[in-house]
């Protein structure tokens, strides 16, 4: 196993997360693309969550099926979203208007994670803003 990780700086990419539409379609083709090591998550998030790691490694980044009431009725087309961590998201959330981006819906609780937004920049580029909860 790796030495053990630190929290993430501010400004730091710190999580990948695949939402998908066949979660079981997906777990052979990553293992066999990258190696990849794939379980369910150690933390209770309140639904399937599976995390995938390269071996001997911490989790870098978790995968989900989406459901349609996450985003507002219709999901998306599978995608990866990046999580950047940030001191606190709420006051980053404020300034993303002020900054000519948009909230994508409201900061909110991830139970046992932190808290997090989901942002568009100017361009409409979207990534997510993350504070992790201190272990």
């Amino acid at each position: 196993m790796s030495e053990e990780v630190g929290m993430p700086k501010h400004g730091e990419f710190c999580w990948s997360e695949l939402a998908t539409n066949n979660l079981e379609s997906c777990k052979p083709f990553y293992k066999n693309l990258f190696g990849w090591e794939i379980a369910e998550s150690k933390n209770d998030v309140g639904m399937e969550y599976l995390e995938y790691n390269l071996p001997d490694e911490y989790p870098m980044g978790g995968m989900f099926n989406m459901q349609a009431e996450m985003y507002g009725g219709t999901c998306p087309p599978p995608h990866f979203a990046n999580y950047i961590s940030v001191e606190n998201v709420d006051e980053a959330a404020a300034n993303v208007e002020r900054l000519g981006g948009k909230l994508c819906h409201p900061p909110m609780e991830i139970p046992n994670v932190g808290r997090m937004v989901t942002i568009t920049d100017p361009t409409g580029a979207t990534v997510v803003l993350i504070t992790l909860k201190q272990m």
